[in-house]
């Protein structure tokens, strides 16, 4: 901490949602007295400009957040991390949330549910099943592509694993809109465009925490949590700020405030997002919450892809 005051704050390279990201520097700042400001680009690009900014010896980032196994893989692969193991005694993560001897760790899971525009639907939605029904009409949903992050080829591999190649076949009858991001979906579902599409947790709170007339569903049949990983970049120009925003990320009060912006914490002792009135959102080891094993969203990564942008008539 001491010596991070001397340095000019941290630059955090994010793939998570922008307005999420940016409460979380704001709340990082009002709990240490440290500045910090971020980047955000989508993962499969921001990926790529990282790997390309370190091999010109140009990171401009000294903390790194992404999700997507692929991606995290090519990031290790290009040696972009620097492995820390000076956590504070006083701070406990579970041992899954540490990857590789701490050369990144786990810092929250996120919910990716769906949400509509209550003010436009027809009736009420609860469940995955209800995007197909007959209310549901053409151009009406949105979706993200799936090679947009890991989190939308997440949902993917749920979705073909739990509801089945016939429904996500049903779904793309729907012709739905596709997005780059779930943030300008949201926009959109925002302004009454689009009446119900698939959006992560914190993406859907900040939205209706700014008035947007749209509701979360925590669907019956369950729904995929993604996790997000976060690392220290090998160069950056505030080593210190970055240690310590990696301590307050693990310790209580970082997953606390990622717990108000509706992620499931890595310590689950320390309860389940609240994701407003009429949202039951079960405990983390709840079996209607699908975790997907990091070797078998690889091993089927491109295969749910090509799956996906054959029955939507993606090419980009």
């Amino acid at each position: 901490m001491e010596a991070a005051q001397d340095e000019d704050g941290l630059i955090l390279y994010t793939g998570s949602g922008e307005a999420g990201e940016r409460q979380l520097i704001e709340r990082f700042q009002e709990e240490t007295g440290l500045d910090g400001d971020l980047v955000r680009v989508v993962p499969n690009q921001l990926t790529e400009r990282i790997i390309s900014e370190h091999q010109a010896n140009q990171l401009g980032a000294d903390v790194i957040r992404i999700d997507g196994w692929d991606l995290i893989d090519q990031l290790v692969d290009a040696e972009v991390f620097r492995s820390y193991s000076d956590i504070p005694s006083d701070i406990s993560i579970p041992d899954e949330a540490v990857h590789e001897d701490g050369l990144y760790f786990t810092t929250y899971n996120r919910p990716y549910l769906f949400a509509y525009n209550h003010e436009v639907a027809d009736e009420e939605l609860t469940s995955w099943e209800d995007l197909i029904e007959d209310g549901i009409s053409s151009g009406d949903i949105g979706l993200t592509q799936v090679r947009a992050a890991g989190s939308s080829a997440n949902l993917v591999h749920f979705q073909l694993d739990v509801l089945g190649e016939e429904w996500l076949s049903q779904l793309a009858d729907t012709s739905p809109r596709i997005f780059d991001s779930a943030s300008p979906l949201t926009d959109a579902m925002a302004r009454g465009e689009l009446v119900a599409g698939p959006v992560p947790s914190t993406v859907g709170m900040v939205a209706i925490e700014d008035g947007a007339p749209i509701t979360l569903v925590a669907p019956e049949e369950g729904f995929p949590v993604n996790e997000y990983i976060v690392g220290l970049s090998e160069g950056g120009d505030s080593p210190n700020t970055a240690e310590v925003f990696l301590n307050w990320t693990l310790s209580d009060s970082g997953q606390l405030a990622a717990l108000e912006l509706g992620d499931y914490p890595i310590n689950p002792e320390l309860g389940a997002p609240d994701l407003g009135e009429g949202v039951d959102m079960p405990p983390l080891d709840d079996e209607g919450i699908y975790v997907v094993d990091p070797e078998e969203y690889q091993d089927l990564l491109e295969e749910n892809a090509e799956l996906w942008e054959e029955l939507f008539g993606y090419t980009g």
